[in-house]
């Protein structure tokens, strides 16, 4: 803990922590430290609890058996520790090379894994500027004013409406009366100009609207009442509908970023229209992306994150272009690898052979969630069977965290009614997957399946693409068990080599039109005051170079020309084993002839068609493919020595901006560690890349179990062991004293 902060001695600190601990309710339970275990603390917030690679982090404190949770009731919850997926467990089996690996330790430290997006301009996302835009002068543009010069502008309006409004709005009695006017046809522009006349010449007295009805769309007009909602726009001033930004976070997923920042904006639902980005990045990390919001100030968005802890924003730009999922090329890696102990040669020659050869396109672990009883495939699973009851219990499952006392009551009693009421009070938590549901069917009970579709889009993609990632893995390895490393009659290539492939497209993997008609009901059913652009737009065509970008201007998965191999193929060695791909289940795709009886063994089993058609649209799945085996570019090494085995080995995107320099390397220190850049495609792993390089488990209890060297050294052993111990102390304080507010908060319902 900074001295200059805080002058009390360590012992000083440590009291006044343990003081502050334990509080108590109404009925005099005391809720403590202990309640928080496991990964919770501040973080624990969010609603979930994810995997770790190794330990030493202030978030990757275990949890200690000796000390129990006290929930609502004086009952004791003993926790016992949760078995994590292992690589097996999602058919991760195979390698390409044939050498023996080296000892190193993959994410030994959050700051050892630092990922950069690389957008489809080929330009990498690196935090520069924490500052806004400077703000944009209503005078500095005059557009449509001689259109709003007079009180009633009867181009817009006739005459006999503006005496219809004028009529409510000098109405003394409280009214419900409403003045309607069908704008069926017109355009955007044209609805908004009529709106921004009526708040002209009328003020907050009439509050205006669009909706749909019957498939017409109507401005609807009222006098301002108590429940009726305010105009409150104001004209928008910058050059794109769309502030884009850069998210630069540390150790928390971007998924949770969006909430974080959905919370703040006062948003109550997330949605894809709302909070746009391209690619989910590893929580363990520190990473940097780009996020779009549309029409929020951008000193309005820095205000709102700037007590957001992990989380910085910044080099703020405009555009007409929502950022999508998908919309990235790929994704640039910086990774310290701690305790290598193998010979420098040994490194070059194992670093070379992945440069060339490549290693195999597995999705990682980092995919199916950290629970070993309750993966991310298994709910993908359950909600492709239609099985909705399972899968939202497999959701709300009891686990740690604030959520927990509410999940444990749902599950006692089913009542989702009462769940819900025990959060109400609950700050920073009710955009989590777990709130949002239980909100849903505290509301109707019996609508499970429109319970599941409050949740997000993405949420719920994530959770059917898992089920897809899972069967790809199994027959990836099934493939390579039954061939080898080398092509075979029936294998699927591309036709030809091309740049429109990007792996990225499995997020456009849900049929288009179930996007649209999401969309489309989410705006119905929102006074749109502020309307979203119609994202059936006009596009013209000849502007776009290639197939590629107009598929993506479209929002939809290019059409692939793919070619299974016959003998005669095989025979001229126009292609190789790096060009095999393998589909992701879906009714789009094209199984390979000697893969196809698997996929029917794996989908069969689980009660899955082999097309994936579901009788609810947004969970049919087109399908898409994807490359076995990937090799990385710019791959670049460097070994380098260290004593602290919590010193910083990479500088992030925040410490250059901030001047930092890089203490821990020491030309003789005791430690090796090996210093990696590579760039990866869209949805590759870098953690299949390391297991190729490593052939070591990934999974964070195999790399945790490495993570105490430092205390093996024979030198000094005593003085490492006590500054390690210090340094958990101090940053275990500092994280419990940030979190005493919220914990108080969520205490307090009940």
């Amino acid at each position: 803990m900074n001295n200059e902060r805080d002058s009390r001695s360590l012992g000083q600190r440590r009291g006044q922590t343990n003081r502050s601990r334990g509080f108590r309710t109404k009925g005099g339970t005391n809720y403590g430290q202990g309640s928080w275990r496991n990964g919770s603390s501040k973080r624990g917030l969010r609603g979930s609890s994810r995997a770790s690679f190794g330990g030493n982090d202030r978030d990757d404190r275990r949890y200690d058996s000796s000390r129990q949770n006290n929930w609502g009731s004086n009952r004791q919850h003993n926790y016992m520790p949760v078995k994590r997926l292992t690589e097996e467990d999602i058919g991760v089996t195979e390698y390409v090379s044939d050498h023996n690996g080296f000892n190193g330790i993959i994410k030994s430290r959050y700051a050892d894994f630092h990922v950069s997006e690389i957008n489809l301009n080929g330009e990498i996302a690196k935090l520069t500027n924490l500052d806004p835009p400077e703000e944009i002068k209503n005078e500095e543009i005059k557009e449509d004013e001689e259109l709003l010069l007079s009180k009633y502008n009867l181009e817009l309006l006739p005459m006999e409406t503006w005496d219809k409004i004028n009529c409510l709005a000098i109405c003394t009695d409280p009214t419900s009366e409403r003045v309607e006017v069908d704008v069926t046809g017109m355009s955007k522009e044209h609805r908004t100009k009529i709106h921004d006349a009526v708040k002209k010449a009328f003020g907050e007295a009439i509050v205006g609207s669009t909706v749909t009805v019957n498939d017409k769309k109507i401005v609807r007009f009222e006098k301002y009442r108590i429940g009726v909602r305010i105009d409150n726009r104001i004209k928008w001033m910058w050059p794109g509908q769309y502030l884009h930004f850069i998210l630069h976070k540390e150790n928390c997923d971007t998924m949770e970023a969006a909430s974080r920042i959905a919370d703040k904006l006062k948003l109550s639902v997330i949605k894809p229209h709302i909070i746009g980005y391209a690619g989910t990045k590893d929580r363990r990390a520190k990473t940097s992306q780009w996020f779009s919001v549309r029409k929020v100030e951008p000193k309005r968005l820095q205000s709102a994150c700037a007590g957001l802890r992990d989380i910085f924003i910044g080099n703020y730009n405009f555009s007409n272009e929502h950022i999508k999922l998908g919309m990235l090329k790929g994704n640039r890696f910086r990774i310290a690898l701690r305790n290598v102990t193998t010979d420098d040669a040994v490194i070059d020659k194992v670093c070379e052979d992945l440069k060339t050869k490549g290693f195999i396109n597995y999705y990682g672990l980092q995919r199916f969630g950290t629970r070993h009883n309750m993966p991310t495939y298994d709910i993908g699973r359950k909600l492709l069977q239609g099985n909705f009851k399972e899968a939202i219990n497999c959701i709300l499952d009891v686990r740690d965290g604030p959520l927990r006392y509410a999940l444990l009551k749902f599950k006692e009693t089913g009542d989702a009614g009462l769940a819900n009421r025990l959060l109400k009070n609950c700050s920073g938590i009710h955009n989590t997957i777990e709130a949002r549901l239980l909100k849903a069917l505290a509301r109707d009970p019996n609508d499970l399946v429109g319970a599941v579709g409050k949740l997000s889009r993405n949420t719920r993609l994530l959770y059917v693409h898992s089920y897809q990632s899972i069967i790809w893995n199994r027959c990836v390895s099934e493939r390579i068990k039954r061939f080898g490393l080398k092509l075979a009659v029936g294998d699927i290539v591309l036709m030809e080599a091309t740049d429109a492939f990007e792996e990225a497209v499995e997020t456009n993997d849900v049929d288009q039109e179930s996007e649209e008609e999401e969309r489309q009901e989410d705006e119905s059913k929102t006074h749109e005051n502020s309307e979203h652009e119609d994202s059936n737009k006009d596009v013209n065509v000849s502007k776009f170079r290639s197939e590629s970008e107009l598929a993506n201007a479209l929002d939809v998965t290019p059409k692939l020309q793919i070619k299974i191999l016959t003998q005669e193929d095989m025979d001229t060695g126009k292609y190789s084993i790096i060009d095999m791909l393998l589909p992701l289940p879906g009714h789009n795709v094209q199984y390979p002839p000697n893969m196809k009886d698997y996929y029917e063994e794996l989908l069969s089993k689980d009660n899955i068609s082999l097309d994936m058609q579901h009788k609810i649209k947004c969970y049919r799945m087109s399908g898409t493919y994807r490359r076995v085996f990937v090799k990385p570019s710019e791959l670049e090494w460097r070994c380098v020595r260290y004593v602290d085995p919590h010193g910083d080995l990479l500088l992030s995107d925040l410490d250059e901006l901030k001047g930092r320099e890089l203490t821990a390397l020491v030309p003789d220190g005791k430690f090796k560690a090996l210093l990696l850049t590579m760039s990866l495609p869209a949805s590759c792993y870098a953690t299949m890349a390391l297991r190729e390089l490593l052939r070591a488990d990934t999974s964070g209890e195999s790399q945790a179990l490495q993570n105490n060297y430092y205390l093996d050294a024979k030198t000094e052993p005593d003085t490492k062991t006590e500054q390690a111990e210090k340094r958990k102390t101090e940053e275990e304080c500092e994280d419990e004293v940030d979190s005493k507010k919220s914990k108080q908060d969520f205490m307090y319902a009940y």
